[in-house]
Protein backbone atom coordinates (compact mmCIF):
# COMPACT_ATOMS: atom_id res chain seq x y z
CA UNK A 1 0.00 0.00 0.00
CA UNK A 2 2.80 2.36 0.70
CA UNK A 3 4.65 1.51 -1.85
CA UNK A 4 1.18 2.65 -4.36
CA UNK A 5 1.30 5.72 -2.45
CA UNK A 6 5.17 6.69 -3.07
CA UNK A 7 4.27 5.82 -6.56
CA UNK A 8 1.16 8.01 -6.69
CA UNK A 9 3.04 11.20 -4.79
CA UNK A 10 5.62 10.61 -6.89
CA UNK A 11 4.39 10.49 -10.18
CA UNK A 12 2.08 13.71 -8.56
CA UNK A 13 5.90 15.53 -8.41
CA UNK A 14 5.79 16.67 -11.40
CA UNK A 15 2.55 18.61 -11.23
CA UNK A 16 2.99 22.23 -9.97
CA UNK A 17 6.31 21.32 -9.66
CA UNK A 18 6.66 24.25 -6.47
CA UNK A 19 8.95 23.65 -3.85
CA UNK A 20 6.62 23.88 -0.57
CA UNK A 21 4.86 20.95 -1.88
CA UNK A 22 7.80 18.98 -3.37
CA UNK A 23 8.98 19.33 0.45
CA UNK A 24 5.77 18.02 1.96
CA UNK A 25 5.69 15.07 -0.34
CA UNK A 26 8.93 14.34 1.29
CA UNK A 27 7.81 14.51 4.30
CA UNK A 28 5.09 12.94 3.74
CA UNK A 29 6.88 9.66 2.52
CA UNK A 30 8.98 9.82 5.58
CA UNK A 31 6.23 9.76 8.13
CA UNK A 32 4.44 7.24 6.17
CA UNK A 33 7.27 4.93 6.36
CA UNK A 34 8.03 5.42 9.88
CA UNK A 35 4.36 4.55 10.48
CA UNK A 36 4.86 1.17 8.32
CA UNK A 37 7.86 0.35 10.47
CA UNK A 38 6.11 1.04 13.94
CA UNK A 39 2.95 -0.89 12.60
CA UNK A 40 5.34 -3.90 11.82
CA UNK A 41 7.41 -3.58 15.25
CA UNK A 42 3.86 -3.29 17.26
CA UNK A 43 2.73 -6.23 15.80
CA UNK A 44 5.22 -8.28 16.34
CA UNK A 45 5.58 -7.37 19.86
CA UNK A 46 1.87 -8.03 20.12
CA UNK A 47 2.25 -11.71 18.53
CA UNK A 48 4.67 -12.41 21.13
CA UNK A 49 2.37 -11.06 24.11
CA UNK A 50 -0.40 -13.39 22.73
CA UNK A 51 2.13 -16.28 22.12
CA UNK A 52 2.99 -15.87 25.83
CA UNK A 53 -0.39 -15.69 27.27
CA UNK A 54 -1.90 -18.50 25.19
CA UNK A 55 -2.49 -21.27 27.55
CA UNK A 56 -1.39 -25.32 27.29
CA UNK A 57 -4.69 -26.58 27.91
CA UNK A 58 -8.03 -25.60 28.38
CA UNK A 59 -9.11 -22.90 30.91
CA UNK A 60 -10.85 -24.26 34.23
CA UNK A 61 -14.14 -24.37 34.20
CA UNK A 62 -14.57 -24.46 30.36
CA UNK A 63 -17.40 -26.54 29.18
CA UNK A 64 -18.99 -26.37 24.82
CA UNK A 65 -21.19 -22.47 25.30
CA UNK A 66 -19.16 -21.44 28.56
CA UNK A 67 -16.37 -19.21 28.26
CA UNK A 68 -15.10 -18.54 31.86
CA UNK A 69 -13.30 -14.95 31.91
CA UNK A 70 -12.99 -15.04 28.15
CA UNK A 71 -11.04 -11.38 26.90
CA UNK A 72 -11.72 -9.75 23.80
CA UNK A 73 -7.93 -9.87 22.93
CA UNK A 74 -8.71 -13.31 21.68
CA UNK A 75 -9.66 -11.48 18.70
CA UNK A 76 -7.39 -9.22 18.32
CA UNK A 77 -6.41 -7.91 14.74
CA UNK A 78 -3.71 -5.69 14.06
CA UNK A 79 -5.73 -2.47 12.21
CA UNK A 80 -3.72 -0.22 10.08
CA UNK A 81 -6.19 2.24 11.39
CA UNK A 82 -6.22 1.40 14.91
CA UNK A 83 -4.89 5.12 16.19
CA UNK A 84 -8.10 6.79 14.80
CA UNK A 85 -9.82 4.67 17.91
CA UNK A 86 -7.33 5.46 20.34
CA UNK A 87 -7.48 9.56 18.89
CA UNK A 88 -10.88 9.79 19.23
CA UNK A 89 -11.13 8.40 22.81
CA UNK A 90 -8.26 10.60 23.69
CA UNK A 91 -10.79 13.52 22.84
CA UNK A 92 -13.61 12.00 23.87
CA UNK A 93 -11.99 11.32 27.29
CA UNK A 94 -10.19 14.82 27.58
CA UNK A 95 -12.72 17.41 26.71
CA UNK A 96 -14.45 18.85 29.91
CA UNK A 97 -17.82 17.03 30.73
CA UNK A 98 -17.88 14.21 28.57
CA UNK A 99 -19.04 11.97 31.13
CA UNK A 100 -21.84 13.77 31.92
CA UNK A 101 -23.00 14.43 28.59
CA UNK A 102 -22.41 10.87 27.72
CA UNK A 103 -24.87 10.10 30.43
CA UNK A 104 -27.34 12.43 29.98
CA UNK A 105 -27.22 11.30 26.17
CA UNK A 106 -27.87 7.54 27.37
CA UNK A 107 -31.22 8.94 29.90
CA UNK A 108 -32.09 10.58 26.88
CA UNK A 109 -32.13 7.94 24.35
CA UNK A 110 -34.24 5.46 26.63
CA UNK A 111 -36.43 7.68 27.40
CA UNK A 112 -37.10 7.89 23.45
CA UNK A 113 -36.38 4.45 23.45
CA UNK A 114 -39.57 3.93 25.83
CA UNK A 115 -41.53 6.44 24.07
CA UNK A 116 -41.34 4.85 19.92
CA UNK A 117 -40.24 1.04 20.37
CA UNK A 118 -41.28 -1.96 22.42
CA UNK A 119 -39.43 -2.72 24.99
CA UNK A 120 -39.48 -6.46 25.34
CA UNK A 121 -40.38 -7.86 29.09
CA UNK A 122 -40.33 -11.92 29.91
CA UNK A 123 -44.49 -12.35 29.85
CA UNK A 124 -44.73 -10.68 26.37
CA UNK A 125 -44.37 -10.85 22.68
CA UNK A 126 -40.71 -11.69 21.87
CA UNK A 127 -39.86 -12.90 25.33
CA UNK A 128 -37.72 -15.95 23.79
CA UNK A 129 -35.27 -12.74 23.03
CA UNK A 130 -34.60 -12.40 26.49
CA UNK A 131 -33.67 -16.03 27.10
CA UNK A 132 -31.50 -15.89 24.30
CA UNK A 133 -30.27 -12.71 25.53
CA UNK A 134 -29.12 -14.28 28.85
CA UNK A 135 -27.81 -17.66 27.36
CA UNK A 136 -25.78 -15.33 25.05
CA UNK A 137 -24.11 -12.91 27.81
CA UNK A 138 -23.56 -16.48 29.72
CA UNK A 139 -21.43 -17.93 27.23
CA UNK A 140 -19.29 -14.90 27.46
CA UNK A 141 -18.67 -14.61 30.99
CA UNK A 142 -20.91 -11.31 30.92
CA UNK A 143 -23.63 -10.95 33.89
CA UNK A 144 -25.44 -7.71 32.51
CA UNK A 145 -29.15 -6.59 31.87
CA UNK A 146 -29.15 -5.31 28.59
CA UNK A 147 -32.49 -4.22 27.69
CA UNK A 148 -34.06 -5.08 24.24
CA UNK A 149 -36.36 -3.12 22.50
CA UNK A 150 -37.96 -4.12 19.05
CA UNK A 151 -39.42 -1.27 16.45
CA UNK A 152 -40.73 -0.68 13.35
CA UNK A 153 -38.14 -0.34 11.09
CA UNK A 154 -34.31 1.88 11.68
CA UNK A 155 -32.43 -1.10 11.36
CA UNK A 156 -30.98 -3.31 14.32
CA UNK A 157 -28.51 -0.80 17.02
CA UNK A 158 -26.63 -1.17 20.37
CA UNK A 159 -27.52 1.85 21.93
CA UNK A 160 -26.04 3.72 24.99
CA UNK A 161 -22.50 3.78 26.19
CA UNK A 162 -22.23 3.56 29.84
CA UNK A 163 -25.72 1.99 30.47
CA UNK A 164 -25.91 0.36 26.48
CA UNK A 165 -29.21 -1.67 25.27
CA UNK A 166 -30.27 -3.37 22.23
CA UNK A 167 -32.93 -1.97 19.70
CA UNK A 168 -34.21 -5.08 16.71
CA UNK A 169 -35.87 -4.09 13.91
CA UNK A 170 -38.77 -6.15 13.38
CA UNK A 171 -38.45 -6.57 9.68
CA UNK A 172 -35.35 -8.20 10.20
CA UNK A 173 -36.59 -10.32 12.92
CA UNK A 174 -39.43 -11.64 10.55
CA UNK A 175 -37.44 -11.63 7.49
CA UNK A 176 -34.62 -13.73 9.38
CA UNK A 177 -37.43 -16.78 10.11
CA UNK A 178 -34.99 -19.79 11.35
CA UNK A 179 -34.42 -18.92 15.32
CA UNK A 180 -30.82 -20.06 14.80
CA UNK A 181 -30.09 -17.00 12.80
CA UNK A 182 -32.19 -14.89 14.72
CA UNK A 183 -29.63 -15.74 17.69
CA UNK A 184 -27.02 -15.43 15.50
CA UNK A 185 -28.73 -11.55 15.22
CA UNK A 186 -28.77 -11.14 18.94
CA UNK A 187 -25.68 -12.46 19.79
CA UNK A 188 -23.71 -10.09 16.27
CA UNK A 189 -25.61 -6.79 18.39
CA UNK A 190 -24.66 -7.83 22.00
CA UNK A 191 -21.22 -8.65 20.72
CA UNK A 192 -20.85 -4.92 20.48
CA UNK A 193 -21.24 -4.36 24.54
CA UNK A 194 -18.35 -7.48 25.15
CA UNK A 195 -15.81 -5.38 22.83
CA UNK A 196 -16.44 -2.00 24.11
CA UNK A 197 -15.98 1.16 22.29
CA UNK A 198 -19.43 2.36 22.71
CA UNK A 199 -18.51 5.18 23.84
CA UNK A 200 -17.06 6.37 20.46
CA UNK A 201 -20.50 5.42 18.71
CA UNK A 202 -22.31 7.70 21.65
CA UNK A 203 -20.05 10.08 20.95
CA UNK A 204 -20.97 10.16 17.06
CA UNK A 205 -24.45 10.34 17.57
CA UNK A 206 -23.87 13.47 20.00
CA UNK A 207 -22.04 14.64 17.18
CA UNK A 208 -25.31 14.09 15.04
CA UNK A 209 -27.44 15.75 17.51
CA UNK A 210 -25.11 18.71 17.39
CA UNK A 211 -24.93 19.30 13.50
CA UNK A 212 -29.03 19.57 14.05
CA UNK A 213 -29.22 22.13 16.69
CA UNK A 214 -28.06 26.06 15.80
CA UNK A 215 -25.29 26.13 17.97
CA UNK A 216 -23.86 24.32 21.13
CA UNK A 217 -25.86 27.09 23.71
CA UNK A 218 -29.18 25.66 22.16
CA UNK A 219 -28.11 22.12 23.29
CA UNK A 220 -27.16 22.89 26.48
CA UNK A 221 -30.51 24.90 27.38
CA UNK A 222 -32.44 22.17 26.28
CA UNK A 223 -30.87 20.09 29.09
CA UNK A 224 -28.51 17.75 27.15
CA UNK A 225 -25.53 18.83 29.12
CA UNK A 226 -24.90 20.79 32.58
CA UNK A 227 -24.83 24.37 32.81
CA UNK A 228 -20.95 25.17 32.86
CA UNK A 229 -18.76 26.67 30.20
CA UNK A 230 -16.32 24.04 30.56
CA UNK A 231 -19.00 21.91 28.93
CA UNK A 232 -19.84 24.57 26.22
CA UNK A 233 -16.29 24.76 25.16
CA UNK A 234 -16.02 21.25 24.89
CA UNK A 235 -18.58 20.74 22.50
CA UNK A 236 -17.02 23.21 20.37
CA UNK A 237 -13.84 21.44 20.07
CA UNK A 238 -15.58 17.97 19.50
CA UNK A 239 -17.95 19.76 17.05
CA UNK A 240 -14.41 20.87 15.35
CA UNK A 241 -12.79 17.26 15.04
CA UNK A 242 -16.44 16.15 13.93
CA UNK A 243 -15.75 15.78 10.33
CA UNK A 244 -11.91 14.81 10.67
CA UNK A 245 -11.60 11.86 13.62
CA UNK A 246 -14.92 11.35 15.08
CA UNK A 247 -17.10 10.67 11.72
CA UNK A 248 -14.06 8.63 10.17
CA UNK A 249 -13.47 6.62 13.75
CA UNK A 250 -17.21 5.79 13.60
CA UNK A 251 -16.88 4.07 10.30
CA UNK A 252 -13.75 1.97 10.83
CA UNK A 253 -14.58 0.95 14.26
CA UNK A 254 -18.40 -0.09 13.04
CA UNK A 255 -17.22 -2.24 10.25
CA UNK A 256 -14.02 -3.45 12.24
CA UNK A 257 -16.69 -4.26 15.53
CA UNK A 258 -19.00 -6.09 12.83
CA UNK A 259 -16.45 -8.81 11.75
CA UNK A 260 -15.45 -9.15 15.24
CA UNK A 261 -19.10 -9.60 16.67
CA UNK A 262 -19.68 -12.14 13.84
CA UNK A 263 -16.73 -14.04 15.07
CA UNK A 264 -17.93 -13.69 18.65
CA UNK A 265 -21.44 -15.03 17.68
CA UNK A 266 -20.09 -17.71 15.73
CA UNK A 267 -18.73 -18.73 19.10
CA UNK A 268 -21.79 -18.29 21.29
CA UNK A 269 -23.83 -20.65 18.96
CA UNK A 270 -20.77 -23.05 18.06
CA UNK A 271 -21.71 -22.97 14.15
CA UNK A 272 -19.93 -20.29 11.86
CA UNK A 273 -22.69 -22.08 9.13
CA UNK A 274 -25.49 -20.14 10.93
CA UNK A 275 -23.75 -16.70 10.99
CA UNK A 276 -23.28 -17.87 6.58
CA UNK A 277 -26.64 -18.16 6.60
CA UNK A 278 -27.95 -15.13 8.00
CA UNK A 279 -24.87 -12.66 6.10
CA UNK A 280 -26.82 -14.29 3.31
CA UNK A 281 -30.20 -13.60 4.41
CA UNK A 282 -29.17 -9.94 4.12
CA UNK A 283 -28.58 -9.33 0.88
CA UNK A 284 -30.54 -13.05 -0.53
CA UNK A 285 -34.05 -14.22 -0.38
CA UNK A 286 -34.72 -17.39 1.96
CA UNK A 287 -34.56 -19.74 -0.92
CA UNK A 288 -31.20 -19.12 -2.01
CA UNK A 289 -29.83 -18.24 1.34
CA UNK A 290 -30.44 -21.52 1.83
CA UNK A 291 -28.18 -23.02 -0.81
CA UNK A 292 -24.86 -23.36 0.16
CA UNK A 293 -23.61 -23.00 -3.36
CA UNK A 294 -25.04 -19.62 -3.68
CA UNK A 295 -23.70 -19.02 0.10
CA UNK A 296 -20.17 -19.73 -1.42
CA UNK A 297 -20.16 -17.52 -3.98
CA UNK A 298 -21.13 -14.71 -1.79
CA UNK A 299 -17.99 -15.99 -0.05
CA UNK A 300 -15.93 -15.87 -2.84
CA UNK A 301 -16.93 -12.16 -4.50
CA UNK A 302 -15.91 -11.18 -0.22
CA UNK A 303 -12.53 -12.90 -1.02
CA UNK A 304 -11.57 -10.47 -3.74
CA UNK A 305 -12.83 -7.41 -2.33
CA UNK A 306 -10.42 -8.20 1.13
CA UNK A 307 -7.67 -9.35 -1.96
CA UNK A 308 -8.36 -5.50 -2.78
CA UNK A 309 -8.30 -4.34 0.22
CA UNK A 310 -4.85 -6.16 1.59
CA UNK A 311 -3.26 -4.92 -1.98
CA UNK A 312 -4.52 -1.22 -1.69
CA UNK A 313 -6.74 -0.67 -4.41
CA UNK A 314 -9.41 -0.20 -2.54
CA UNK A 315 -10.04 1.94 1.30
CA UNK A 316 -12.78 0.15 3.59
CA UNK A 317 -13.62 3.71 4.96
CA UNK A 318 -14.45 5.08 1.51
CA UNK A 319 -16.49 2.31 0.70
CA UNK A 320 -18.23 3.09 3.97
CA UNK A 321 -18.66 6.65 3.23
CA UNK A 322 -20.41 5.38 -0.08
CA UNK A 323 -23.01 3.05 1.79
CA UNK A 324 -23.08 4.13 5.60
CA UNK A 325 -25.72 1.47 6.43
CA UNK A 326 -24.37 -1.30 3.72
CA UNK A 327 -24.40 -4.98 5.58
CA UNK A 328 -21.17 -6.12 3.69
CA UNK A 329 -22.20 -9.01 3.71
CA UNK A 330 -20.05 -10.98 1.66
CA UNK A 331 -17.12 -9.43 3.17
CA UNK A 332 -18.10 -10.27 6.35
CA UNK A 333 -19.08 -14.10 5.23
CA UNK A 334 -15.51 -14.22 3.69
CA UNK A 335 -13.87 -13.09 7.20
CA UNK A 336 -15.83 -15.37 9.18
CA UNK A 337 -15.48 -18.13 6.50
CA UNK A 338 -11.30 -17.68 6.85
CA UNK A 339 -11.41 -17.20 10.61
CA UNK A 340 -13.37 -20.25 11.37
CA UNK A 341 -10.83 -22.39 9.76
CA UNK A 342 -7.86 -20.90 11.53
CA UNK A 343 -5.82 -23.00 13.73
CA UNK A 344 -6.50 -20.08 16.88
CA UNK A 345 -10.67 -20.03 16.00
CA UNK A 346 -10.46 -24.06 16.62
CA UNK A 347 -8.54 -23.94 19.29
CA UNK A 348 -10.73 -21.29 21.07
CA UNK A 349 -13.62 -23.21 20.57
CA UNK A 350 -12.26 -25.82 22.24
CA UNK A 351 -10.86 -23.86 25.20
CA UNK A 352 -7.52 -22.61 24.84
CA UNK A 353 -8.16 -18.89 24.81
CA UNK A 354 -6.28 -15.94 27.05
CA UNK A 355 -8.44 -15.14 30.05
CA UNK A 356 -9.14 -11.05 31.71
CA UNK A 357 -6.82 -12.51 35.13
CA UNK A 358 -4.80 -14.08 32.94
CA UNK A 359 -3.99 -10.88 30.75
CA UNK A 360 -3.81 -8.48 33.82
CA UNK A 361 -1.30 -11.05 35.62
CA UNK A 362 0.59 -10.76 32.41
CA UNK A 363 0.60 -7.08 31.92
CA UNK A 364 1.55 -6.57 35.99
CA UNK A 365 4.30 -8.68 35.86
CA UNK A 366 5.55 -8.01 31.95
CA UNK A 367 5.62 -4.09 32.51
CA UNK A 368 8.69 -3.62 30.33
CA UNK A 369 6.69 -5.40 27.34
CA UNK A 370 3.91 -3.50 27.89
CA UNK A 371 5.25 -0.28 28.58
CA UNK A 372 7.12 -0.91 24.87
CA UNK A 373 3.69 -1.51 23.65
CA UNK A 374 2.41 1.73 24.80
CA UNK A 375 5.13 3.65 23.40
CA UNK A 376 4.57 2.46 20.23
CA UNK A 377 1.23 2.61 20.58
CA UNK A 378 0.96 6.09 21.16
CA UNK A 379 4.31 7.20 18.64
CA UNK A 380 1.46 5.47 16.17
CA UNK A 381 -1.05 8.21 17.33
CA UNK A 382 1.34 10.91 17.02
CA UNK A 383 2.98 9.57 13.54
CA UNK A 384 -0.51 9.33 12.21
CA UNK A 385 -1.52 13.04 13.48
CA UNK A 386 1.26 14.56 11.85
CA UNK A 387 0.43 12.00 8.32
CA UNK A 388 -2.95 14.05 8.23
CA UNK A 389 -1.70 17.43 8.83
CA UNK A 390 0.67 16.83 6.18
CA UNK A 391 -1.83 15.69 3.84
CA UNK A 392 -3.74 18.49 4.53
CA UNK A 393 -1.18 21.02 4.00
CA UNK A 394 -0.21 19.46 0.59
CA UNK A 395 -3.70 19.37 -0.26
CA UNK A 396 -3.62 23.07 0.05
CA UNK A 397 -0.15 24.02 -1.59
CA UNK A 398 -1.10 22.09 -4.77
CA UNK A 399 -4.39 23.69 -4.67
CA UNK A 400 -2.35 27.38 -4.82
CA UNK A 401 0.17 26.51 -7.62
CA UNK A 402 -2.42 24.27 -9.71
CA UNK A 403 -5.06 27.18 -9.01
CA UNK A 404 -8.89 25.88 -7.76
CA UNK A 405 -10.80 27.15 -10.65
CA UNK A 406 -10.59 24.48 -13.07
CA UNK A 407 -13.67 21.45 -12.92
CA UNK A 408 -12.51 18.29 -11.29
CA UNK A 409 -12.06 15.39 -13.80
CA UNK A 410 -15.43 13.88 -15.32
CA UNK A 411 -17.17 16.67 -13.92
CA UNK A 412 -19.92 18.40 -17.00
CA UNK A 413 -18.39 22.20 -17.81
Amino acid sequence: MFDSIKRALGNAAGVGGGSKARDLRQELLRVQDAIQSRQEQLAEKRATRFSSLFPEGPVEGFQQGSYPGLDPINFEETEPQSWLIATATGIIDNFPGSAGLLSQLDRTYMAFSDANHYRVEPDGPWAELLDWRREILGCWDLDLDVPVYVSLGGGSRVVGCGAPFLILDQYELEQITGDSERRFMLASCLGHVFFGNLKIFAFYRLMEMLDKLPNVTGLITRGIGVLIPQISRGLELARSVNSQVIRKTNLVVGQRQHVLCNRLAALALGDPEVGQRYLARLVLPPDQAADRGVRERLIAQGRQVHERFEAGEIDLTMLSVVGPNAPFAAWRAYRLQAWSEEERSQKLAEGYYVTRSRLSDYRRNNKALEEELAFLEGRLVELAKREQKLQEELLAAEERETGTDEPAAGAEG
